[in-house]
């Protein structure tokens, strides 16, 4: 449908179809190259982005694992694990108070260790042992977290508390004398982790207006303490997780969001880091839209000076057209579109020249057809004053048929009527192919004569079945064979000649036979007067004529077969089956 359409489209406008075609790839081109040069500086920003917040990240870990190393040196402390193994062993003893204040006074050497610590805390028993805030309830699920300890059997836990802003570093104390490894309590060491991540940040600022670090600890926000579009950060988060880069661009808040995701090597936290898109890109987003700007120009130029230059050219072949429909209608070419190709030497030149050059053939060759014209005319004339010597030939016979019924001589009658009807079969009537009754009309006619000549001698036999008599088959292709057939086999002998003609149908084809005594055939007659190895007496030239007309007309595998069987001379003429005529003549 596509292509029928574009083949009817005028030359003019398939060639500017073509040129738009080529432009729309080529700013098609640009703008993937473009978009890829865009793909490619994101990357870049990506990539410098996350080696900063790699190092960021790097930092943090450093400062959570002096905590953790931290932690070791309190659960092995001597005088911790000392009084803490006497608080479990004697829980009403009345020194207990006295057990919780050493434990409380340790906690001095290891409280300055970090900035960001805001109280460490050993929970054993109902009581806990804290320097700094306290643990409760509010700020922890201490339940949820004292089972956690116990399972990790003594590894640390970072615990994130309930407001959002600091995080535990929560471990088992378990008793190191003899080995015994009984439970002793649980280790709280609490961070600012807003101020830690803060002082992290801060030494990396950005001129950047609007940035966001977001903190994630299993679909939980860490940090910040305030929610910032919690479900997105998740969802961002976990998509980025399976892709092979690290970043996305998600709107939020009705603005374009560069947003980096990571992960922390020893904790289960993942981080997301944005920066505002649009403040990042506005000079590279103006560059776009100007260089698209261009690329809409340039193309509207290059299309509008194509289809002037095209219009120019096509001028010209528009004006052969019409030179070409002046011609064909006898009408003289307007002036306005006389152009002088005569110096023009491109194909337009040449294209012209050549019609102005076979214009002047053919007014020559008109010319000279009107001649002939006038001469077909008179020989025409002529032919049609010949057509009265057939007619007079015909009232003639029907005079001396007249006659010969009048002296009541049946022979000549009959013999004159059947010659009438040859003449007039043979010579009129243009059909190559007439149904096998004409055929078998003419024959009857021919016989007729040959009995009249020949009288008992002739033995004259036809098998026909009556289904078959309106097959088409071609003209005066059975006569000849009969005739044939009477020339060899009567005129050199004074015995009886047996002539059968034989028509039958078969699956695909029908098969006529003609078979004669009292001669007979030389073997490969046929392809011996074909290739004129001997030359054709009588009828030969008759048999190879019907030979090449059975096989022009239906291909190499029908035609005459000649052979000799059973004292006979036996000429076998094939044809496929032909739809039966609907017309009589």
């Amino acid at each position: 449908m596509i292509k029928q359409y574009f083949n009817n489209l005028p030359l003019f406008q398939k060639i500017l179809l073509i040129v738009c075609l080529l432009v729309a790839c080529m700013d098609l081109f640009f703008l993937i190259c473009l978009r890829l040069f865009l793909n490619s500086y994101d990357e870049t920003l990506y990539q410098r982005t996350a080696d900063t917040l790699s190092y960021v990240t790097s930092n943090l870990e450093t400062e959570l694992d002096k905590i953790s190393d931290l932690s070791d040196y309190i659960i092995i402390d001597p005088t911790i694990q000392s009084n803490l193994e006497a608080l479990c062993d004697n829980p009403n003893d009345e020194r207990a108070a006295s057990f919780r204040r050493n434990v409380y006074n340790a906690f001095y050497s290891h409280i300055d260790s970090s900035s960001y610590i805001t109280s460490i805390s050993i929970v054993t028993g109902d009581t806990p042992i804290c320097m700094g805030g306290d643990i409760t309830q509010e700020r922890f699920d201490l339940e949820e977290i004292h089972d956690k300890a116990i399972e990790a059997q003594g590894r640390v836990l970072w615990i994130p508390g309930k407001e959002g802003h600091v995080v535990a570093c929560v471990r088992e104390i378990r008793q190191l004398s003899f080995l015994k490894l009984n439970e002793l309590g649980v280790l709280y060491i609490v961070l600012d982790l807003d101020q830690m991540i803060q002082d992290t940040l801060s030494r990396f600022e950005d001129s950047t207006p609007e940035q966001h670090f977001i903190l994630l600890n299993n679909d939980k926000r860490i940090y910040p303490s305030y929610a910032y579009h919690d479900e997105l950060c998740i969802s961002t988060a976990a998509s980025l997780e399976d892709r092979h880069h690290g970043y996305a661009i998600p709107t939020i808040d009705g603005k374009k969001m560069f947003t980096v995701y990571g992960s922390f090597s020893n904790l289960n936290w993942n981080y997301l880091y944005m920066q505002d898109y649009n403040h990042l890109f506005q000079e590279l987003q103006t560059l776009r839209c100007f260089l698209i700007l261009f690329v809409v120009l340039s193309a509207l130029i290059a299309l509008t000076i194509t289809n002037r230059v095209l219009k120019n050219i096509f001028r010209h072949m528009d004006y052969l057209i019409e030179k070409i429909h002046a011609f064909g209608h006898g009408l003289a070419l307007p002036a306005v579109h006389r152009y002088d190709y005569t110096n023009r030497e491109d194909e337009i030149g040449q294209l012209h020249r050549a019609f102005d050059e076979m214009t002047q053939s053919v007014k020559v060759l008109r010319d000279e057809n009107y001649d002939k014209q006038i001469l077909l005319r008179d020989a025409k004339i002529r032919i049609l004053e010949q057509q009265i010597n057939p007619h007079f030939l015909y009232n003639t016979l029907d005079t001396i048929n007249w006659m010969a019924q009048a002296y009541q001589a049946d022979d000549i009658s009959i013999m004159v009527r059947s010659l009438a009807n040859l003449f007039r079969a043979s010579i009129t009537g243009d059909k190559d192919l007439i149904p096998l009754s004409e055929e078998l009309a003419f024959l009857n006619n021919y016989i007729q004569i040959q009995k009249i000549r020949f009288k008992e001698r002739l033995d004259f036999q036809i098998s026909v079945p009556d289904n078959i008599t309106s097959i088409e088959i071609p003209k005066l292709c059975i006569q000849p064979l009969v005739e044939n057939a009477i020339k060899y086999s009567m005129e050199c002998s004074d015995e009886t000649c047996i002539i059968r003609v034989a028509i039958t149908e078969e699956a695909n084809l029908y098969r006529i036979q003609v078979a004669n005594t009292g001669s007979s055939f030389e073997d490969n007659l046929l392809q011996k007067l074909e290739q004129h190895s001997i030359k054709p007496q009588g009828t030969g030239v008759g048999l190879v004529n019907i030979n090449s007309r059975l096989q022009l007309l239906y291909g190499e595998k029908y035609g005459l077969h000649i052979h000799n069987a059973d004292g006979m001379a036996v000429v076998i003429l094939t044809i496929p089956k032909h739809k039966k005529s609907d017309t009589r003549d």
